[in-house]
């Protein structure tokens, strides 16, 4: 095996490569297979030269809200081009479930204003949440974050380090913002924090692939009049009358709850259809305590 494997005709073929060479030349004994594979396994140098594997060792776990503003995910973005009064941070919420984004610019970003930001934007606008997920920076788990939160009955969930996709709501919402931002700018970037508020409108009035509806109309339960309305009126705005508007504005108060649950079973059948075609490429990997790994430093 060894002069096969790493000899003057070695080649640090796999398992199975070896196996057949082996095989072709004409030995054999019983438990051939199995001590083959081992010992290609245990070679120093392939495991040191071989192809990183990119594969994920586990299937994917979607994570479900089952109403709005319940569950948020919380990141900090920066540092961004410096804007007006020296703000280079960007503190980002999300809700699970509508999707809709909360956003703002700091100059830093410590305890304090994590509270702030979450007093302001979120428990005086819509309701006490019940969840943050966030990752493990200091002003998201210090004593006074922590402090705040068991006050208020909301439950901190801190995701792995150096795993950004346990917040994967988070991060995708900072990547929405940012290609916009990018895309609206050009190079005046420095004007971010102008244009954000605007950013976060034109996302609010998206339509949602996981939903099918815009984050706006899950919230307020009815379609948003934009400006361009107002400039071109359409049939609709220009034959409405006041009693068909009220009529149609109640119709949409009824539904809103129906409209809801459909979303939500939208959002359940994309994740599934997300993570059936995630969970193709998966390669389980298990490891015991008292495996020795070869951690590759970058």
């Amino acid at each position: 095996m060894k002069d096969f494997h790493e000899g003057d005709c070695g080649n640090h073929t796999g398992g199975r490569a070896l196996l057949s060479k082996i095989l072709r030349i004409g030995y054999f004994w019983p438990t051939m297979r199995i001590d083959v594979m081992s010992y290609s396994q245990r070679c120093d140098a392939c495991q040191r030269h071989n192809n990183i594997l990119h594969q994920p060792a586990e299937p994917l776990y979607p994570i479900v809200s089952s109403w709005q503003f319940m569950k948020w995910g919380m990141d900090i973005v920066g540092k961004l081009p410096k804007a007006p009064g020296g703000k280079v941070f960007m503190l980002a919420m999300t809700d699970y479930f509508s999707k809709w984004i909360e956003a703002e610019a700091f100059v830093q970003v410590r305890e304090k204003e994590v509270i702030s930001f979450i007093k302001r934007n979120i428990l005086t606008r819509f309701r006490i949440l019940a969840k943050i997920t966030c990752d493990n920076g200091s002003q998201f788990i210090g004593k006074r974050i922590t402090n705040f939160c068991e006050a208020w009955g909301i439950q901190m969930i801190t995701s792995t380090p150096v795993h950004p996709q346990a917040n994967g709501q988070a991060e995708s919402s900072n990547k929405i913002i940012i290609n916009n931002l990018k895309k609206k700018l050009g190079s005046k970037k420095g004007k971010w924090a102008e244009e954000l508020s605007f950013i976060l409108w034109a996302d609010r009035i998206t339509t949602k692939n996981a939903t099918c509806q815009t984050p706006f109309s899950l919230v307020f339960g009815y379609e948003v009049v934009l400006p361009t309305k107002k400039i071109i009126p359409t049939a609709r705005t220009s034959l409405q009358t006041i009693e068909a508007n009220n009529e149609v504005l109640s119709q949409d108060i009824d539904t809103i709850d129906e409209s809801r649950d459909i979303a939500k079973i939208r959002m359940a059948a994309y994740q599934q259809k997300i993570a059936k075609s995630y969970n193709k490429n998966i390669r389980i990997r298990r490891f015991q305590v008292g495996d020795f790994v070869l951690r590759k430093a970058f």
